[in-house]
Parts: structure tokens; C-alpha cells; sequence
């Protein structure tokens, strides 16, 4: 029942924003859960001065939600969402002592703000409380997420990392990869909580963090960083992440043998392999082999791409702290991961998203060509690959797997 009272006032999307704002609190309404999750609003009793035709919005027009419209608002399965609230009530809650507020609430009002761009003050009107309750509420609910769920996203080991690979081989063609890694930016506030803030500027004067994603096969998140400038190169990145220090500290008890593809921002060792440079010269091998690791890398860039447009708050996250920016951008990684394994795969034909262009690795002051065992390996397998592959039903796009 919680639930779906908690449902009316987010759906309300033909409101204006600004006059709802100038609501009085609602009496409790009355719910009728009718077949396919049909919900009708019955008030009460009248309230004085109150417009009438909004009051009829809510007891007459609001939508019936069918599992594909849940998932549309709140990014999971109506399932997922009540298992999460349950999992979560047990903890403790700044606001667990407001009437009428609930831990259904505050997943239901946390998920709204991390899924659209609406004002906080607008999703505020919605549950018909203040700015300052839903900024601390998605704080709070970022914080039990990773504190609860961070097994949702884990490196793959063993039966998981066998998977990986499989799925790589068979649907780009490149062995003994178990993860791809891309990365996107992030933009913020300035930052209150770093030593350097400016740190974190660019050359724009816009302030930004680095999300750096590594990922399977199907495109779920296996490790993720987002604590890091903006500006900073790929490659100094990846030297502050868990996955950049165990490849430099126990590369193979992190990979048994597999490697990560990444582009060419990354250094190419045995452990990361990176596309051939292409100055026109390539033969029939090399380009073969660029082409799948293009394909390869168009997982990662689907799954970033589809985050940021699932989570759309991560375009424009107003945080002007580094900690709860990384909390909340892994909880969208979190849910985005829960959300993957409950939908299907699609196909993708281009993700043209290059916001974060910087220059190959092997072209910085400090860079080089790469490690003698990463050009052994990168030439063994452009040598050992057969030849291109017959377009199939899918008219030449390679199969992605993510949500649609």
C-alpha cells in the first residue's frame, strides 16, 4: 500500500512544478489496487480552498503501471524495488521519525532524483516535503545501497571469468578477454571536501570527476572509480583504481592468463591490450584485430552511454562533495547491474559519445609503445585471427548486450 501512495505523487508529470510547490500537505488517501497494478486515488474528505481539478488528477487520471512503465520510472522491477525497501528498513534512517514518511518513500523519491534532471525542489513538491529532506534522503540512501549491494558489482573469478571470455569469443571474436575498460566524465560542483578543488577544474572552468568502468561480457559493471579529477589522463587513472594496483602488485591472481581491453589512452602490456596505431600502413591482420577491439570496447561505451541516460542526474550531479559524488554515482552502477540481469539483450549501432577525448598513451611525454610481453601477445593474436566473418541477420552489428 506504501508503495503504491508513493507511486501517485511521483506520476503526477502533467503538474506544474512550480505551483506544486505552493501545495498544503495532502490527507491520506484511500488505495484501490486493481488488476495490472491499476491504482485509483480516493480522498478522503474535501479540503478547503483545494483546486479541484488537480484534486481529480489524483483520484481519476493517474496511470495504471504495467512492469515495463515501473521499470521506465524507477529503473527496477516493482519486485526489486519492494525487496530493496525491505532489505533497507531495518537500518537507520534520518527521517524514519517524520509522519507519513517511509523508507518506501525514500528509495521511491532517491530513485526519482537519480533518474531524471527534475529540480530537487520539484521532486520535493511531488512528496510534498522540502529540498533539504530529499537532498539528505538521497545521500542516505546512496550510503546504505553501497553499504548493502557493493557484491552487485564484483570482479568475475573463476566460473564468472570462464563466462566472460566465452562471451567475448563468441560474440567478437577476441580470446581470452574477460573485461573491457572505458571511462566518461562526470560533471559536479566544486568540491568542499578535497584538499585542492580546483584540482577538479578544467580547462573550462566546469568542474568534473572521472568515472572509470570496467565490465563483462553482457556489459554489467565489474569494478568502477569515480573519485578522480576530470582531467586527469586514462592512464593516471588506472594507476589509482584497485584493478590499476593489483595489475602492478599480483596481475595473475586478478587475471589467471585473460587480459582487458582498453584504447589506446591506456599503456598496452600483456594485461591491457590496446588497438594497433593506424597510420594508414596496417596490414590485412592489424586491422582485423582493431576492428574487434573496437567492437569490444563499444560494450563498455553501451553500458556508459545507457547509465547516463537511465540515471540522468549523473549529467549534471549537483554535489559539491567528492564522497557522496562517488556514492552515489556507484549506487546508479548498483542498480544499473540489478536492472541489467532483468531484461534482455539489444543490438547497438553506434554510441557517439567522445566527451572525454584525450591522446593515445604512447604519445604523452612519459608514454611508450608498450611492454615487450603486451606487443608480443597483441601480435599473436592479430596473427592467429581468421578471417572477417560473413555479415549475419544483424546487418554487421555486433550483438551487445545491455538493456534497452
Amino acid at each position: 500500500m506504501a508503495l503504491e501512495t508513493c507511486i501517485a505523487f511521483l506520476l503526477a508529470d502533467e503538474l506544474d512544478a512550480d505551483e506544486c510547490i505552493y501545495f498544503k500537505p495532502r490527507t491520506p488517501h484511500k488505495a484501490r489496487k486493481n488488476r495490472d497494478f491499476e491504482v485509483l486515488f480516493v480522498d478522503d474528505e474535501d479540503e478547503e480552498g483545494e483546486d479541484e481539478g488537480r484534486r481529480n488528477y489524483f483520484s481519476a487520471t493517474v496511470p495504471s503501471l504495467s512492469v515495463l512503465d515501473f521499470q521506465k520510472y524507477f529503473q527496477l522491477t516493482q519486485t526489486q524495488v519492494e525487496e530493496l525497501a525491505s532489505l533497507l528498513s531495518p537500518f537507520e534512517w534520518a527521517t524514519s521519525k517524520l509522519e507519513g514518511w517511509t523508507v518506501m518513500h525514500a528509495v521511491l523519491a532517491s530513485l526519482w532524483t537519480l533518474s531524471t534532471l527534475e529540480s530537487l525542489s520539484s521532486v520535493a513538491a511531488r512528496f510534498h516535503t522540502n529540498e533539504s529532506l530529499i537532498h539528505q534522503q538521497l545521500n542516505e540512501f546512496c550510503t546504505h545501497v553501497n553499504a548493502n549491494f557493493a557484491q552487485k558489482i564484483c570482479w568475475p573469478k573463476w566460473k564468472e571469468a570462464d563466462a566472460s571470455v566465452s562471451g567475448f569469443s563468441t560474440s567478437i571474436g577476441l580470446p581470452g578477454t574477460v573485461c573491457v575498460v572505458g571511462t566518461c566524465v562526470i560533471p559536479i560542483e566544486r568540491p568542499s571536501d578535497v584538499p585542492d578543488p580546483e584540482a577538479y577544474q578544467d580547462s573550462e572552468k566546469a568542474y568534473s570527476v572521472k568515472l572509470m568502468a570496467f565490465c563483462n561480457h553482457q556489459g554489467g559493471f565489474t569494478h568502477v572509480t569515480a573519485e578522480h579529477p576530470g582531467k586527469w589522463h586514462n592512464s593516471r587513472v588506472l594507476l589509482e583504481t584497485e584493478v590499476g594496483r593489483a595489475l602492478q602488485e599480483d596481475p595473475v591472481n586478478l587475471l589467471r592468463g585473460k587480459h582487458i581491453i582498453g584504447d589506446a589512452t591506456f599503456p598496452l602490456s600483456e594485461h591491457i591490450l590496446t588497438p594497433f596505431p593506424d597510420y594508414g600502413t596496417l596490414g590485412e591482420k592489424k586491422l582485423r584485430y582493431n576492428l574487434k577491439v573496437q567492437a569490444a570496447l563499444q560494450v563498455i561505451q553501451a553500458s556508459l552511454h545507457n547509465l547516463r541516460s537511465k540515471f540522468q542526474r549523473l549529467r549534471c550531479l549537483q554535489m559539491n562533495s567528492i564522497t557522496q559524488t562517488s556514492l552515489a554515482v556507484k549506487t546508479c552502477c548498483i542498480i544499473y547491474n540489478m536492472y541489467l540481469k532483468s531484461n534482455n539483450g539489444a543490438y547497438v549501432e553506434n554510441i557517439e559519445e567522445h566527451s572525454d577525448v584525450q591522446e593515445p598513451f604512447y604519445e604523452l611525454p612519459n608514454g611508450h609503445s608498450g611492454s615487450l610481453g603486451g606487443i608480443s601477445k597483441r601480435q599473436d593474436i592479430a596473427a592467429s585471427l581468421g578471417r572477417k566473418p560473413k555479415k549475419d541477420s544483424t546487418k554487421g552489428y555486433y550483438r551487445l548486450w545491455y538493456e534497452a
